[in-house]
């Protein structure tokens, strides 16, 4: 059945004519190649084309019952303005989809009246970049790219030639000096573009990486793409984007260039519809890289040239001294000094906005002064470098020589941060020798008027320092002598931090808390680079391993926070002090999780001993009910009850109520495990009544998934499906997707499945099969599909499906859950009647060879 309502209607929209009866896109008479989906999406929007059809609508009417994510919408737009043209269906940002070509008139009823152009209350078309105060441009639809872009100044013919070289180039790079304005053209390029790509535009920041490894990586955790870790990072989220529309735009590439080079080519070669913007100091050296060399902003050759405000340099001046000084404007008194700065400083704006930025203090005329003594003095060594970036050191070396001696010693001290950092975490590095906590807030505050760090606006302000000064403070903080005291105190700092997070663990929702500590996770990787690299701190590599090890699933970051565990594992002794290796121990086995090997066994068992010894009650509590957990999960249910029950004794009343959430999940697990169905519905009534009172959407979703498999395993299957319909509503209205979006959409496929009915099971089970991939959680889903396919009639590939899980299930730890082990039972006794013992002998083994995706796909082919 399509999901839009069949009708006998002929659409003739000029050179389209859209065929309801015969579901068909005819184009100059000729049919055109276009999948279910989104004809269904056009035929809604040209039935509804009086009219805005918002984003949830066409969902519901393309995709009924089904969750899938926004971004399947998205692509199917595309497809349709690949074939009809981009001013075919109009975006209004944030509210949906218009179609936008007049339509001649259908059969069997009267032409629509002509359509004037959209118009909606509180929209406005795409506006230019703007050269000068003014307002800014609208929140993108799809991306990440700021609210408010800086004002972009002299750039309006770069603007117009970058734009012109998108729209022919998959790859284009802007290189050019340091501080000349690279990153600021590419995020106005990009916000010109964002209304083209179905998927969105985003913005990857890689100034605050040193790692290689991790470009992909940051590319993905930005996107939200989970990479499994079992290919090449580049090749996962290359898979993971071939359906994708959107442009990327890498920022600050320089440092990583054989990185960034080798993930561009991989994405051009792999996907069809990614679009790269780079930005860098140098060319990344690509195939097919289309190079954009960024020059100067334009200065007056002489003082009485006509128009000075058309030159850009003056432009940008002007801006930022009046920000520093509203009341400063050029005039014929101040524009020959404005000149000269601009022309000694070649046009670069980093240079330039430094110096306007001193104009209260000095004046246009002191800043001149000063800037022409302070080239002198560097001048003499310039001639090993290139004469640009002798400019811009300059320009730094001047700022920093205008500082008092405590200011300059905390900008110094400032720039071993990665990225930003918080108040908190500046006094902790800033404050030592003369200098103390409350002078380093003082002297920030000044650092951040004087424009040498910025200040990034939300609930607890956080600060960085733009990347060349951050390279320029590394080198002060050599010559100073006080880099390994700094890097301590750094790495210090960051365990605090993340100390802080677990100190919040039982009082805070985990997605208010990653929030929080998100920002400061490329802290932690430096801290415990440099931790790992120092003999004598293993045990703060240790602490900060643990402590962050929260973090890493939480931002898809899985095989990064195995490895970094690994290493600090590597460093336990005798000598370690108890609290850090248990800690360590229970994070690790619970991130390996559903691998539940002997390594993993051993640990969570001496992670238990341990916290007995310490008589840490809430971590024993908390890690009892965790490593019990799994013990059911691999059938050693004896253990796990045992477990279960010293927890239960060491409860108190007094605890936060959240830390109720992994006893009566514990329970629920060895319940399920075990077969005693009607207690699990108990226990998750139980769960839900909790997560409720908490606010804790993701706990509740969670309880209902609870209930509705137990409602499968007990028979109840109208009751499941009732339960999973509603489940799915609840997710597809928040918008949520992740493991508990696939595992909800998975059962109740399985459900529809032992049902009979089998048209809408098949549609949910191929929803939740690429989503389940990407997660890295197909095996689960295999059984159920591979009984789908056996009652669609396809027996030999249910076989071969069967096969693949049933050798998956040998060498794994983790069994079967209930309702799996049942339908793999009822698959398995049907095989054995429709097929020789022989014949499915040789289809099983045929199937073990497969790949999970590979035996997914066989299930749920047509």
């Amino acid at each position: 059945m399509p999901a839009i309502p069949a009708t006998t209607e002929i659409h003739r929209c000029g050179r389209f004519e859209v065929r309801a009866a015969e579901r068909q896109l005819l184009i100059d008479q000729q049919p055109a190649k276009l999948g279910a989906r989104a004809f269904d999406v056009l035929l809604a929007l040209v039935e509804r084309r009086e009219r805005l059809v918002s984003k949830d609508e066409l969902l519901d009417l393309v995709w009924p019952d089904v969750v899938v994510e926004e971004n399947n919408l998205q692509v199917q737009i595309s497809t349709l303005r690949k074939l009809l043209g981009p001013q075919a269906i109009a975006t209004v940002p944030g509210r949906g989809y218009r179609f936008s070509v007049p339509v001649d008139g259908a059969q069997g009823s009267a032409p629509p009246a002509p359509l004037a152009a959209p118009s909606y209350a509180g929209a406005v078309a795409t506006p230019p970049v703007l050269e000068s105060i003014g307002a800014a441009p609208a929140l993108a639809t799809t991306g990440n790219l700021p609210r408010l872009l800086p004002l972009l100044y002299g750039r309006k013919d770069d603007l117009s030639a970058l734009q012109a070289l998108l729209q022919e180039q998959r790859l284009v790079t802007l290189v050019g000096a340091g501080g000349i304005g690279k990153s600021r053209l590419a995020l106005a390029a990009a916000h010109a573009e964002r209304e083209r790509w179905a998927d969105g535009v985003w913005l990857i920041e890689l100034a605050s990486l040193s790692d290689p490894a991790l470009v992909s990586g940051a590319v993905a955790q930005t996107l939200g793409v989970a990479l499994p870790g079992r290919q090449g990072a580049d090749y996962e989220l290359a898979n993971a984007l071939q359906s994708k529309s959107m442009l990327l735009v890498l920022d600050n590439c320089e440092h990583l260039l054989q990185a960034a080079g080798e993930l561009t080519m991989t994405l051009l070669a792999r996907t069809a519809g990614v679009k790269l913007l780079a930005t860098s100091q140098e060319p990344l050296h690509a195939t097919d890289e289309q190079q954009f060399r960024v020059q100067p902003l334009a200065v007056p050759t002489d003082s009485h040239a006509a128009n000075t405000r058309d030159f850009g340099a003056l432009a940008l001046f002007e801006g930022r001294a009046r920000t520093a000084d509203p009341r400063f404007q050029l005039n014929e008194r101040n524009l020959p000094a404005v000149i000269e700065i601009c022309r000694r400083l070649d046009g670069l704006p980093l240079a330039i906005e430094l110096a306007a930025a001193r104009v209260p203090l000095l004046g246009a005329e002191g800043v001149r002064d000063r800037l022409d003594d302070r080239f002198r003095v560097l001048t003499a060594g310039a001639r090993f470098g290139l004469r640009r970036h002798q400019t811009l050191r300059a320009t730094i070396e001047w700022s920093y020589s205008l500082l008092g001696a405590d200011e300059q010693a905390v900008l110094r001290r400032l720039g071993v941060f990665t990225g930003s950092f918080g108040l908190v975490s500046a006094q902790a590095v800033a404050a030592f020798d003369r200098v103390d906590e409350w002078a380093v807030l003082d002297h920030l505050g000044a650092l951040v008027d004087k424009s040498l760090v910025v200040a990034e606006a939300g609930e607890e302000p956080r600060y960085r320092l733009l990347e060349t000064g951050r390279a320029w403070s590394i080198e002060k903080l050599a010559e100073a002598g006080e880099m390994e005291t700094a890097l301590q105190r750094h790495a210090r700092a960051v365990l605090a931090v993340f100390e802080r997070s677990n100190a919040e663990r039982w009082t805070v929702l985990e997605h208010v808390r990653l929030e929080r500590y998100l920002p400061d996770l490329d802290n932690a990787r430096a801290a415990l680079d440099w931790a790992a690299a120092n003999a004598a701190e293993s045990d703060l590599q240790i602490a900060l391993a643990g402590a962050a090890a929260w973090i890493w699933n939480s931002v898809a970051q899985r095989p990064e926070g195995m490895r970094r565990s690994e290493q600090a594992l590597a460093r336990v002794t005798a000598a370690t002090p108890p609290a850090l290796e248990a800690r360590l121990l229970a994070a690790w086995s619970q991130m390996a999780y559903p691998r539940f090997g002997a390594a993993e066994r051993a640990a969570g068992e001496r992670a238990v001993e341990l916290y007995r010894t310490l008589g840490d009650q809430k971590a024993l509590y908390v890690h009892l009910f965790q490593h019990g957990t799994y013990l059911a999960r691999s059938g050693e249910f004896a253990q796990a009850e045992r477990g279960f029950a010293e927890a239960a004794a060491l409860h108190d009343e007094t605890w936060p109520s959240l830390m109720q959430q992994p006893a009566i999940y514990g329970r629920a697990n060895l319940c399920w495990m075990q077969g005693r169905h009607e207690e699990v519905l108990a226990l998750s009534e139980e769960h839900l009544r909790l997560a409720a009172a908490l606010g804790d959407s993701r706990l509740v979703l969670r309880s209902l998934i609870h209930l509705e498999q137990a409602a499968s395993s007990l028979g109840r299957l109208e009751e499941a499906v009732a339960r999973g319909r509603d489940l799915l509503a609840r997710i597809k209205h928040e918008r949520f997707v992740g493991s508990i979006a696939i595992v909800a959409t998975g059962n109740l496929s399985s459900a529809l499945t032992e049902l009979g009915q089998l048209d809408e099971a098949l549609q949910l089970a191929r929803a939740a099969f690429p989503l389940a991939a990407q997660a890295d959680l197909l095996l689960s889903n295999l059984d159920p599909f591979a009984l789908l396919a056996f009652k669609r009639g396809r027996i030999a590939n249910a076989a071969r499906v069967l096969g693949r899980t049933e050798a998956q299930y040998a060498i794994v730890s983790n069994r079967r859950e209930p309702n799996e082990q049942r339908m793999r039972d009822s698959l398995f006794a049907a095989l054995r009647e429709a097929l020789p013992a022989a014949e499915l002998e040789c289809l099983f083994k045929e199937g073990a060879a497969l790949s999970n995706e590979e035996a997914g796909r066989l299930a749920l082919e047509d």
